[in-house]
């Protein structure tokens, strides 16, 4: 299981929707590959969710959730205009040294 962030930029007049996150899962879900969604509406300079999912490499996860950010964005009229950042997964090397 990969953890996937992507940045959502919003419009200039656009802020982020109360709770994003259950918006989120009202539009992407089981049958899409997710298996948990995480929000951080604070995060700078853009919010960003985080998409818990199952693939084979590092790559095909990046490459998954751009999609599924791609379908999210499609079905989700509330975020209308906003623009996905490219999905990257975090590096956590630095809490094992």
């Amino acid at each position: 299981m990969y953890l996937v962030h992507t940045g959502l930029r919003a419009p200039c007049d656009a802020s982020v929707p109360t709770d994003l996150r259950s918006l989120i899962r009202s539009r992407l879900g089981p049958d899409d590959g997710i298996e948990h969604v995480s929000v951080h509406p604070r995060a700078l300079p853009d919010p960003v969710i985080g998409l818990y999912l199952c693939a084979g490499s590092l790559r095909e996860a990046e490459d998954r959730a751009a999609g599924l950010v791609r379908l999210l964005l499609s079905r989700c009229p509330e975020l209308a205009g906003w623009t996905p950042s490219r999905p990257e997964v975090p590096l956590i090397a630095a809490a094992f040294e």
